[in-house]
């Protein structure tokens, strides 16, 4: 699993621009801190893709898919838990750079929302099978407390972290794309530029 994710990085990385690699770093950062504070404070959300989003606005599809991956990959070695959702990352920056730029899902609130919302459920079908296989559905705080309660509820292992990730995961997207948003309008209130 962990060499297609390699090979993935090591086709795309030649294709960004210099100035588009040097966004990753910092975007391995927000994301990596973000995640550890809101996972370590117990809240059913991850707000792990605020820096993979953000550079999928400003460099597109294939800089947002090469955060991703790379983000979770660097994040693993602090976290393993992070390095198994590494795939699922990836698709997040993909698909998130795809909406912003074919289908200028930041040029409104309720595009926003609906795309967030779009991007939570597809990244929910893809990471519900890991969280449920790998580490039987309690990879996070929050997010196992939510699992542990539809367990008890009498739903499998599966059904529940499937529930989970379609209650958390678009709530957690939206959240993340509206912060895109806020931090592009702030830095240029004019419009939407991509970095090239």
């Amino acid at each position: 699993m962990y060499k297609r994710q390699a090979l993935l990085l090591i086709a795309t990385v030649p294709m960004l621009p210099a100035r588009t690699l040097g966004l990753i770093p910092l975007a391995i950062i927000i994301n990596s801190v973000v995640g550890e504070i809101v996972g370590s404070i117990g809240l059913p959300l991850y707000l792990d893709s605020i820096g993979t989003v953000l550079v999928a606005a400003l460099a597109g599809p294939v800089a947002g898919l090469t955060t991703g991956a790379l983000n979770n990959v660097v994040w693993g070695l602090l976290n393993p838990a992070a390095l198994p959702f590494a795939a699922g990352a990836a698709l997040i920056g993909y698909l998130a750079g795809v909406f912003i730029h074919r289908f200028n899902a930041l040029s409104s609130i309720v595009r926003v929302v609906g795309f967030g919302i779009v991007l939570g459920l597809i990244g929910g079908m893809v990471a519900a099978p890991v969280a449920a296989f790998v580490y039987g559905g309690t990879a996070g705080v929050g997010t196992g407390a939510l699992v542990s309660l539809f367990r008890e509820m009498g739903g499998s292992l599966i059904a529940s972290v499937t529930t989970q990730a379609f209650i958390s995961d678009p709530v957690d997207k939206v959240i993340v794309m509206v912060v895109a948003l806020s931090l592009i309008h702030i830095s240029e209130p004019t419009r939407l530029r991509r970095i090239s």
